[in-house]
């Protein structure tokens, strides 16, 4: 598999795919590491412990009877986050859900470093009594380090003010674009995919969407886009399809506008 990433890398300018499959091989066998996965649990109970979302709940780890073959968690019931009649008939705000699960990672991604990278609806319930999130299964996680994170916020919230100085100098300093004397061509393209995102959350388009306009520009553009992008993407568009199943005119921008704002 690395020879064939490394093969695609030499015809594919704007993907770094040796990279994405290192990744990816390092995220499986952490997923196979049930001690790993404890900690994973730890770490993002303890994150949202602190933070101001009270309602994502993860299970507490029972450390005194796990093992690298076994871990034992906390038993934390909920209805499926796709069950969306079980959810109606229990009363469930579907609209709220919806919000709150963009929410949560939304704050994972952004001010946590710390996200979970494989949101389907196995992994995500719904507390009937309270309406909390609960999340389980955290042996696929991702993590954007601080300097990265600070420059995706940067992205964001140039995106949000359409400033397209902000996102070139923050992708510029992401290593995401290489610098070069003549930008012309590059904020050219950046207008449009900035201006192509508003239209496209007007029109309650979807992530995946956005993702594919994303790489089509990055054929043409020195752009070179990390893994963790990938995960990233991947783990939006999963949710995105979530919150459309609870909520038809769900649309990922609106919830995003007042997090980008802050």
């Amino acid at each position: 598999m690395r020879a064939l990433a490394e093969q695609l890398d030499r015809g594919e300018e704007g993907r770094d795919f040796t990279s994405i499959y290192s990744e990816c091989a390092a995220v499986l066998y952490r997923e196979i590491d049930y001690l790993n996965e404890g900690r994973n649990a730890d770490r993002f109970r303890r994150n949202f412990r602190s933070s101001s979302l009270p309602w994502v709940r993860a299970p507490r780890v029972y450390w005194q009877y796990c093992g690298p073959r076994v871990l034992v968690l906390e038993y934390l019931p909920g209805i499926k986050i796709s069950d969306v009649p079980r959810l109606a008939s229990a009363g469930v705000d579907l609209q709220r859900v919806a919000a709150r699960a963009t929410e949560a990672y939304l704050v994972q991604m952004l001010r946590h470093g710390f996200f979970h990278a494989d949101p389907h609806p196995g992994n995500i319930s719904v507390d009937p009594r309270t309406g909390d999130l609960l999340f389980y299964d955290f042996g696929m996680m991702g993590e954007i380090v601080p300097d990265v994170r600070e420059r995706l916020m940067d992205v964001f919230y140039g995106v949000y003010r359409k400033d397209t100085d902000l996102v070139l100098r923050s992708l510029v300093s992401l290593q995401v674009l290489r610098p070069s004397g003549d930008t012309t061509s590059v904020r050219r393209a950046l207008r449009y995919f900035i201006d192509n995102i508003a239209r496209q959350a007007e029109r309650q388009e979807t992530i995946q969407a956005i993702g594919e306009d994303l790489f089509a520009i990055a054929v043409d553009q020195p752009f070179r886009f990390p893994a963790t992008f990938t995960f990233v993407l991947r783990a939006f568009s999963t949710l995105e399809g979530l919150c459309k199943g609870l909520d038809p005119h769900f649309s990922f921008g609106r919830v995003a506008a007042p997090l980008a704002g802050e």
